[in-house]
């Protein structure tokens, strides 16, 4: 699940697999807070994950976000991509 996890982030922000890896800042690979947005929308919606804005200023590298996608897949109760925001 990790490779899936690392390959939609990576199609996400178009990325060759050499530009991410576990330890990969997510400043280095978002541009802004729209691409985050952006982000949370996709794996919100691909793994049915709630991910709580209160818990995004801990996620720092794409291993966070894998092991939080992970911990958390089929939390979301609702039908909409964005609903913890």
């Amino acid at each position: 699940m990790k490779e899936e996890i690392i390959e939609t982030i990576r199609n996400t922000f178009y990325l060759k697999p050499e530009q991410i890896k576990d330890v990969t800042l997510l400043e280095e690979i978002a541009k802004d807070s729209m691409d985050i947005v952006e982000l949370v929308a996709v794996l919100s919606d691909k793994y049915k994950v709630a991910i709580e804005p209160s818990k995004m200023n801990r996620i720092k590298t794409v291993g966070d976000i894998v092991e939080y996608v992970i911990k958390n897949k089929d939390t979301r109760t609702g039908n909409t991509p964005m609903e913890s925001f």
